[in-house]
């Protein structure tokens, strides 16, 4: 058990309530047992060897491109901010995710790098999504612009059915990988969609796909570790049925914060539907201290905090006696000490305000961990949306907005 949790001020849950819950959590681990999951048949068949191919070939390059957006690329990027250097990437190709349609930055990226050793992979598990075919056809016109050969540099992730990006691999000649039709973007981060980039990085995906299945297989296989880790979701679901509707993701680990977005997604989009959802809200310790706390503390009693910390780690101690009497408290401690200290004061804070809380501390930030932390959220965030009576694998709301994009751009 790479994950522990810990709850405070948790509600009380009704008899219908736990009932509900047991009986969800019975449908959850028969729906485990019997391989019903799209994720996890990906995760138990992974398709290894199309990642290796496909590395084999990106690692050619100086750079790799890819383009994506929401599911299609948080996964990936998640599992890659955990090899990469926060600060300066570190990575050899170099890495990068173009996830929206700003042509301030993406012109800016198309210059300063060399087109000529770049490499694109261009995932929509639809074929149609309107962002990422539009990026895709601005980097072709730069191809084109320069006068660059596209061939084997391009690799195209969707479904295997008729589609506009389908049709543009088929008119190129680009390079093609299937996106599994028994996964959403968002779940998809077990599967190639995931894992390319993954690998790309460094990341051990075998390790983090054997302890995906692992969790998934042990949550099955014995109750009480199931209710160690979800009687989290009873609780989120009784908290919001009294109008604490919004859930604070704090990771107090800075290669943790697209994991937050990842989690944002997962739970926004699962979740609401149908005048009833948990609204995510993603913060990072220690920064968001000085941004949100107070709204937090003194503001509208409405939210539930996560709070996700690694166990300590060594770290250099500061000399501050240099400094004078006033910061003395902070000689001879590391900033290792000083950011476990200014988790626990704040989740202690909103504890003694009687918020809800819990804390989430890891055994470390290593593939074992993540895959353990991912998947406990995937299985949290289904478990909450059965209780919530709604659909967790579908987004049916959000096809008004593409219909009126398209309106709005034949207006132009």
């Amino acid at each position: 058990m790479k994950l522990k949790q810990t709850f405070f001020n948790s509600p009380k849950v009704s008899s219908e309530d736990k009932a509900k819950y047991e009986k969800e959590k019975q449908s959850i681990i028969e729906n485990i047992n019997e391989n019903k999951f799209g994720f996890l048949q990906e995760l138990k068949k992974p398709r290894l060897n199309e990642v290796y191919n496909s590395i084999d070939h990106l690692k050619k390059f100086d750079n790799v491109l890819f383009l994506g957006t929401g599911g299609s690329s948080l996964g990936g990027k998640t599992l890659v901010s955990i090899s990469d250097n926060y600060f300066l990437t570190s990575l050899k190709p170099k890495i990068f995710f173009i996830e929206n349609v700003d042509s301030l930055s993406i012109s800016s990226l198309m210059e300063n790098i060399n087109l000529e050793k770049t490499a694109v992979v261009v995932t929509s598990k639809s074929g149609e999504t309107i962002e990422t075919i539009s990026q895709l056809c601005f980097i072709l016109d730069e191809f084109k612009k320069k006068k660059i050969s596209t061939n084997k540099k391009f690799i195209v992730i969707t479904e295997s059915k008729d589609s506009t990006l389908k049709k543009i691999k088929e008119i190129k000649g680009f390079s093609y990988l299937e996106h599994s039709s028994l996964i959403g973007g968002r779940f998809s981060i077990f599967s190639i969609v995931g894992l390319i980039p993954a690998k790309l990085s460094g990341f051990n995906i075998e390790l983090f796909c054997s302890s995906g299945l692992n969790f998934f297989e042990e949550i099955a296989s014995d109750k009480k570790i199931f209710d160690y880790y979800f009687n989290s979701s009873l609780n989120q679901y009784v908290l919001s049925k009294n109008e604490k509707c919004t859930s604070v993701i704090m990771p107090y680990v800075d290669s943790l914060f697209n994991l937050s977005l990842w989690y944002k997604q997962l739970l926004a989009e699962s979740s609401g539907k149908n005048g009833v959802g948990i609204t995510p809200l993603n913060s990072i310790g220690t920064v968001d201290q000085h941004s949100q706390l107070q709204l937090y503390l003194d503001g509208p009693k409405d939210k539930t905090f996560s709070f996700i910390s690694r166990k300590k780690i060594k770290s250099n101690k500061l000399d501050c006696s240099w400094i004078g009497n006033k910061l003395s408290f902070l000689n001879q401690k590391s900033l290792e000490d000083l950011f476990y200290s200014e988790m626990l004061a704040t989740s202690e804070t909103l504890i003694r305000k009687k918020l809800p809380v819990r804390r989430i501390e890891l055994e470390c930030v290593d593939e074992e961990s993540i895959a353990e932390l991912i998947s406990f959220f995937i299985i949290e965030v289904i478990l909450i949306c059965k209780l919530l009576e709604v659909n967790p694998f579908d987004q049916p709301a959000v096809e008004e907005g593409k219909l009126l994009t398209k309106r709005f751009l034949n207006d132009i």
